[in-house]
């Protein structure tokens, strides 16, 4: 048996903002298009020092060589 949705309980989803959580920021979006944003300062500095610590590991390291410049006769 299906059973169906109060209209009150209809109408309080349609109410509910909808959030979505990433690592350093919440995006709120309430129904009626308004839109709230969070940031967690500590964790985006976190992700930005980890990606700058990452990128500086994998730079690779060139020697330069010298060379000899051939006299001209």
């Amino acid at each position: 048996m299906v059973t169906r949705k109060k209209k009150s309980e209809i109408s309080e989803e349609i109410l509910k903002p909808i959030t979505v959580k990433g690592t350093h920021l919440t995006v709120t979006t309430w129904p009626d298009g308004r839109t709230e944003l969070k940031w967690d300062d500590d964790a985006l500095l976190s992700e930005v020092r980890n990606a700058i610590l990452k990128h500086e590991s994998t730079i690779p390291v060139v020697a330069v060589k010298k060379t000899r410049k051939k006299k001209s006769a």
